[in-house]
């Protein structure tokens, strides 16, 4: 079968974007909120989460050094840029478990686990598990957010949100260009589901007491993850990107 031509994307809009969000401070800290009579899973949960959203460094290395024909300076500034985000994200969730009188963790299994994954595999896959992360991010952060009172945590949840869904479309965006075949795109597609069933098995195991405890339900939190899985499949393989913000999370 014929490659598909793909233009590559305009890598220095994102960095525009980026950059424009790059000035943001931390959010106010605001004690005022009763958090007490959330259950103790969700601080851990969230402490979790908080460390893994504080790497990146190999993987700007590797968008300075790619020899993908779609990658160019941009991209490599536009990469740096988004993993600034993430530290952010890493800090406004450290803060969200101070308020739920949690502590911070150093190490956690599935942290390991994702990070000797990234480790192992070059740029195209690397962003391959980045944004299986940032499924599973977007669909577990906005079904917490629900469950909780208006207040701070709820409101600083939600935010990360709006951030992770321009994170999913970026990370599409890189992905849409590499699948220049069919034979890229079956192979696209049998390696992003493995890998995204692979990581809501891992974090519906690692998590199970914060989705029990806030009645999250498995089942509704197994099918949020697959069907926002099928929907980055599609952006990769051929729906217009613009279509990610017409889903709910």
């Amino acid at each position: 079968m014929a490659s598909k031509s793909i233009q590559k994307p305009n890598w220095a809009h994102w960095r525009r974007r980026f950059k424009a969000r790059s000035d943001r401070g931390l959010p106010k800290l605001d004690t005022t909120g009763d958090y007490s009579r959330l259950p103790p899973s969700l601080a851990r949960s969230l402490a979790v989460f908080q460390l893994g959203e504080s790497g990146g460094g190999t993987v700007i290395e590797q968008a300075r050094t790619s020899t993908l024909a779609s990658v160019d300076d941009d991209y490599a500034e536009a990469v740096s840029l988004f993993v600034d985000e993430e530290h952010r994200h890493a800090n406004i969730l450290a803060m969200c478990v101070r308020l739920l009188g949690g502590e911070l963790i150093r190490r956690n299994w599935t942290q390991r686990l994702f990070l000797f994954g990234r480790r192992l595999i070059g740029l195209r896959l690397k962003v391959l598990v980045l944004l299986a992360a940032e499924v599973v991010g977007i669909c577990y952060y906005s079904s917490i957010a629900a469950k909780l009172r208006p207040g701070a945590v709820r409101n600083w949840l939600y935010d990360l949100v709006q951030d992770e869904r321009s994170h999913l479309e970026f990370h599409c965006l890189f992905l849409q260009a590499q699948v220049t075949s069919g034979l890229r795109r079956r192979l696209f597609v049998t390696v992003w589901r493995s890998v995204m069933f692979a990581a809501a098995i891992v974090v519906m195991i690692d998590h199970r007491r914060t989705i029990r405890d806030l009645d999250l339900g498995f089942k509704r939190t197994w099918q949020r993850w697959m069907a926002f899985s099928q929907m980055a499949e599609r952006l990769v393989t051929g729906e217009p990107v613009a279509c990610a913000k017409s889903v709910e999370a």
